[in-house]
């Protein structure tokens, strides 16, 4: 049984502010071997995250090391980088890997909003995303009997308004986090979630 995502969606449940969301995606198999390939196959997938803007309906990822450089590596790490660009939203976003969960039957990659390396002088206290240092996004694999899915599950998702760089990048932030950006994030992590496991392809 996959004992840390069950863990997570209990806690996205019991989220008493609210602020947590899930989004999964589901597929069959018809054999233990054929689930037991795709498994692999799908673990370094999720492992791939500069490949996440082909899986992705509108934003780009890439990988970098904390030094700032962008990582040509099929394999993310604890302790790498990732820039998301959304459309629209008006500056790039910036998020750590601060776990890596790898099971015979799930894989968790955790990610937390942080601060931007690229920067010439970063500044480490100041959160480059438009959800405070608090939040997590959490991207799941699991296996169980003849089916595989994915999960997308974020928690403690609050607008990044006393960590944020200036009153434009605050006001970016809240509305980013609390209006539009919302209702495109859940349709944007389905179509990645969907995209991700290939669904379309088998329909």
């Amino acid at each position: 049984m996959s004992e840390k995502i069950q863990n997570l969606l209990k806690l996205a449940a019991a989220s008493e502010d609210g602020k947590s969301s899930v989004t999964c995606a589901k597929r069959d198999f018809k054999s233990n071997e054929e689930i037991g390939k795709a498994f692999d196959s799908f673990r370094r997938k999720l492992y791939d995250i500069n490949r996440w803007e082909t899986e992705s309906g509108a934003s780009a990822f890439q990988l970098f090391d904390e030094s700032g450089e962008p990582q040509d590596t099929p394999k993310a790490q604890k302790g790498n980088f990732v820039r998301i660009t959304l459309p629209g939203s008006g500056k790039d976003d910036w998020v750590k890997i601060i776990d890596i969960h790898d099971a015979a039957d799930e894989v968790v990659i955790t990610v937390q909003p942080t601060y931007n390396p690229t920067e010439k002088e970063p500044e480490k206290d100041v959160t480059s995303h438009f959800f405070t240092s608090d939040s997590t996004n959490n991207f799941c694999l699991q296996t169980d009997d003849k089916q595989l899915a994915i999960y997308v599950i974020g928690l403690h998702e609050k607008p990044n308004v006393s960590e944020a760089d200036g009153v434009l990048e605050k006001l970016r932030n809240v509305a980013a986090a609390s209006f539009g950006w919302l209702g495109f994030q859940k349709i944007e992590w389905k179509t990645f979630c969907e995209n991700f496991l290939e669904i379309e392809d088998k329909k």
